[in-house]
Formats: structure tokens, sequence, C-alpha cells
């Protein structure tokens, strides 16, 4: 049974966004304080309801946070007991080594208690990381708390999703290679042990791997192509062995990293240790370190040829030698995954991967994969910097003219990038015209031999009419550098009387 909330008193707001807004409450009668969090804007309630989820999950893990009896969850808010702590990012960087190593042991346990209950954070950086306060000082010997449980997933439940899909959930400076959704690989606990990586890094030099306020493309290709520069070479006062537990953290490849917090808890006890007697560390990382469970090879084996294939394809397209190309085979025999593995190839190009997937008992516009993909292209799109999407902007008006108003009907990210009223549905037989001649008119403005587009349909021997037209007009344009359409089908159920066919 629910008790009814606490009587309130006056609010200290300790956090306020578009999203989310977090506030002290004194309770009445000098009965203390506990901390409400309001989830606001787009899906709050779910949110809402996911977060609270993943907090029973985790109840009375040590190093999370705790709900407050009686809290008002059906209100929309989130109540929690509070604990003296500020955030690590309040705190001036770069640290020094002891309370560092201390910290950074604190959160490796924090997470491994996580992941053994089955949970991915995907949002780990210093504005979720609470540091105990004693003595109105912070305590890194005390247990350290993450908080913020909204995008936290079990470890089933993120297999992949595009970019578009999520906003890129995570927190960009210290995410994860395979959560920018340009590698095609699962999103699983070692994203955390990533972003942790990325955490300590700021500690130890003063900012995070690749920076803050770089352009948010220049952020996700540096995640997925650049090393960083080992601590001890920017901190000299780091020491070797943390410095190469850092950069070990930090690598592109999930298997290449520590695979379980326990493993990292090890490691950074023993650097800990060492440290307080004055000793070099002199010992090899990842001796106590085993992945928490079997997982399929990330490597796809036996298909050099057909990657190289499509490497070459997309080299083709960025000059603009070819636009449409079909990846087939049986059910179940990797096609997706397949194409998935020329997501980081684009990436490092600088261009662009989007997806769309026809559904078989579905021919409603939101099951088009076509449109799916161009909506996708528009969300990525909207994400550049303001200067970038006004230019943009001004292009593409220029670009559609009068069908301006039914792109933003039909698309509607574009609705918002363009910033026109959409039109209003008509029986104009030249509509089927009108959204194909958009839809190049659209690739021919934002993609080029710099910034390639790939366009990815999946399962298209279930598509529509529409989508064998965008197939054909790509086909019949000689103009669209920079453009590759991929094209995936079962091919024992296109028979020669199937559209696709003719394609």
């Amino acid at each position: 049974m629910t008790r009814a909330p606490e009587p309130a008193g006056p609010e200290e707001v300790l956090h306020d966004s578009e999203r989310t807004r977090v506030v002290r409450v004194h309770l009445a009668g000098g009965r203390g304080t506990v901390i409400r969090k309001q989830p606001l804007g787009p899906r709050a309630a779910n949110r809402l309801r996911h977060e609270l989820a993943a907090l029973r999950k985790l109840d009375g893990v040590a190093g999370t946070p705790r709900l407050a009896p009686g809290g008002d969850a059906d209100a929309g808010v989130l109540t929690f007991v509070d604990t003296p702590a500020c955030t690590l990012a309040a705190l001036p960087t770069p640290w020094a080594v002891a309370p560092l190593l201390d910290l950074a042991y604190g959160l490796a346990g924090s997470l491994a208690a996580v992941h053994r209950h089955g949970l991915v954070h995907r949002d780990v950086n210093p504005a979720n990381i609470l540091v105990p306060v004693v003595g109105h000082r912070p305590e890194p010997r005390h247990q350290p708390i993450l908080i913020d449980f909204e995008l936290a997933t079990a470890f089933a439940e993120d297999r992949f999703a595009d970019v578009e899909e999520q906003s890129l959930a995570g927190t960009l400076p210290y995410l994860a290679p395979e959560q920018s959704g340009r590698t095609g690989r699962p999103v699983d606990h070692r994203a955390d042990l990533y972003a942790l990586g990325a955490t300590l890094y700021e500690l130890a030099t003063g900012a995070p791997p690749f920076g803050r306020g770089t352009d948010p493309l220049r952020l996700v290709h540096d995640h997925l192509a650049r090393v960083p520069v080992p601590p001890d070479q920017v901190n000299p006062a780091i020491p070797a062995r943390l410095s190469d537990l850092i950069v070990r953290l930090l690598c592109k490849e999930p298997e290449r990293r520590y695979q379980s917090g326990e493993g990292l808890a090890y490691d950074l006890e023993r650097l800990r240790d060492a440290y307080a007697r004055g000793e070099d560390a002199d010992f090899a990382l990842g001796e106590r370190d085993f992945a928490m469970r079997l997982a399929p090879p990330a490597k796809l084996v036996g298909r050099d040829v057909p990657r190289a294939t499509l490497r070459g394809l997309f080299a083709e397209a960025v000059t603009g030698s070819r636009g449409v190309a079909l990846v087939t085979g049986p059910p179940g025999v990797g096609k997706t995954v397949l194409i998935d593995r020329l997501r980081p190839v684009v990436a490092k190009a600088g261009g662009r991967f989007v997806t769309g997937k026809f559904d078989q008992y579905r021919r409603d516009l939101g099951a088009d994969a076509v449109l799916q993909a161009f909506c996708a292209l528009g969300a990525q799109l909207l994400a550049e910097p303001d200067q970038q999407v006004a230019r943009l902007r001004e292009r593409l008006l220029a670009a559609l003219g009068p069908n301006a108003a039914l792109a933003a009907a039909v698309l509607p990210p574009f609705a918002a990038l363009l910033g026109v009223p959409p039109e209003e549905a008509t029986d104009d037989p030249r509509r089927v015209t009108r959204i194909r001649q958009i839809a190049l008119d659209l690739l021919r403005t934002v993609a080029s031999r710099a910034r390639p587009v790939v366009i990815v349909v999946d399962d298209l021997q279930w598509a529509g009419p529409a989508a064998f037209g965008f197939l054909d007009a790509v086909l019949d344009e000689q103009n669209l550098p920079g453009v590759l359409v991929l094209g995936a089908f079962r091919e024992e159920e296109v028979d020669v009387a199937h559209p696709l066919t003719a394609v």
C-alpha cells in the first residue's frame, strides 16, 4: 500500500531543463529533506515509469539512488532519499592521483553491481555521478552514487538502434562508439565502461578525451576513429599504469576493453595500494577480468568478399558512378548485419547512414522504409549546429521550391528543418510524382562527394509501388554524386511477377 507523500515545504532547485526538473524539498515540521525529480517534455510519463522500474530492480544496491518511502511516482514525480553530495561535474579538474584512484575504485564497484543486476546505464558521465560530501567537503573514499537511470536498459533490450531513433542516447563527450548507432554492434555493459573511461580521462587531464564543445558529428567521428592521447602525456603526474588502464577502457572495440566492472575494480585496488605505498604498479592489466557472459563474435566470419564489394560500391557512389545495389539471401543469413558493417566506413568518410524496414503486415506510411529512412536523415540534419541548419534550410528551400510544403507534410523532421507549414492533403494526381521529385531534390542538396549519404531499405520483398518508383528514379538519375541506396530482400519471395524483378 502506497503511503501519502510527505507535506512539502520550501524547494531548492538543483537542476532545471526542458527534460527534467530536480528540486530539494524541505519537509514540513523540520523532518528533513528529500530529492524530487520530475521528467518533462515528450514521453515524460514513459520515462518516469522506465526509471522507476530500473530503480526498483536496483533496490538496496550500493552506489545507486534510494527511493524515499511513500514516493509519489504516480503524480509524475520520483522522490529520493537525500544524502549530502555534489555532482562530479561541479568539482574542478584535474584531480590529484590519490582521490582519483579512490573515486575510480568506487565507481567500478557501483557499475559492477548495476551490471550484475542485468542493467546497462548508458549515460555514465560526471553530471550523473554524485560524490558524497562530509563536513562540506567532497569525500572520494566514500561510495559514489550513480544517478539518472532514464536510459537504462536490460542487456537484451538494446541490440541496435539508429542514431535518429534514440537522438544519440547518452552524452556525446562520453559516448561509446557502439552507442552512436554507426558501428552495427550491440550496446552492452561495456559501453558503460567506455563512458567511465572517458570520465576518468577528464578527471586525470582536465577535459574529456575528445573535448566538449566540438561539432556533434566531429565528436562521433572521433569516438569512432581517433585514438586519444594517453593521459600521462597530457598530465605527467598520472602514473603510467593508471594511464594504460584508462586507455584500455577507451578502446574502440568492446572486446578489447575491460569486460567487467569486477575486473576493473581489482586492478584499481592494486593501483591504489601501490600508489599509497609509493611503489610502481608493475603488473599486467586484466589478470582477473573475465567476461560476464558468453557473447557471439563481433566479427563477421567468411564475409570478406561481400564486405569488400560493399566498400567498393560505396567508393563508386561517392564519385557518382553508381546509385543502387541489392543484397539478397534467405532469412537469417545475415544481410542486415553485413550491411551494418558499412556504417563505420561511411562515418569515417564524414557521411550519413540511414535505414528503413518494410513490414509484412503493414501498408501505412509509418511502415514505408523509404519514408523512414528520409525521416531519419532529417533528424540527423536537425542535430547539426544551428548555423549549419540555417544555411541548409536556405539551400533546401531553393531546391524544393513549391514542393517544400509537401515535403513538410510527408516528412515531419523536414517540417521543422524547412520552417514552412505542411501542405494540406488533397487528391492531386501528381502527388506521388512530386514526392519522388522531393526525394531526389533532397538527396541532390544534402549528399555530396564530401558528405555522402547511404540509404538502406530492408525487406524489399514487402515493399509497395512507391518504393520501387523511388529505386527507378535513383537508377535513372544521372546527377546524384555521393548517394548509395542499398536494398535487402529475400530472394525466394521474389518471383518473375514481383515488381522487384523489373528493378
